[in-house]
């Protein structure tokens, strides 16, 4: 119980670190009832907006989490002696690898870098 509840924890984390936040205009916010913040210049986020931009970005980047995660598997296989490892450990090691992966990302593109002009995915 306790393995499936962590394992449960991990997954909510590392939806939370790959969060994207889509921001509109107060102006437009307020027409529409979306998420507001309070302050000088209040920040709204649009939910479906938000919620899409995070399943692209899932979609996106998963492929590479998981080949990463492949290797990292293999390299932990072979220093066991080729012993198999459990499903439910191979996810954890896909998930602890998106966490950080998403974080460090979400940290750069928050401090005003375009991810994808230099991860050369500009046409995608």
């Amino acid at each position: 119980m306790k393995e499936r509840l962590t394992l449960i924890l991990s997954i909510l984390v590392y939806a939370l670190c790959n969060l994207r936040l889509v921001a509109t205009p107060a102006n437009t916010a307020a027409a529409n009832g979306l998420l507001c913040g309070g302050g000088a210049d209040p920040r709204c986020f649009d939910l479906a907006a938000s919620l899409t931009a995070t399943l692209w970005w899932l979609l996106g980047t998963a492929p590479f989490y998981a080949g990463l995660s492949l290797l990292m598997i293999v390299f932990l296989q072979r220093m066991a002696g080729d012993a198999k490892m459990p499903w439910s450990r191979r996810l954890r090691v896909f998930l602890a690898i998106g966490m950080i992966a998403g974080f460090v990302i979400s940290v750069w593109e928050n401090m005003g870098v375009d991810v994808w002009k230099h991860i050369n995915l500009t046409q995608v």
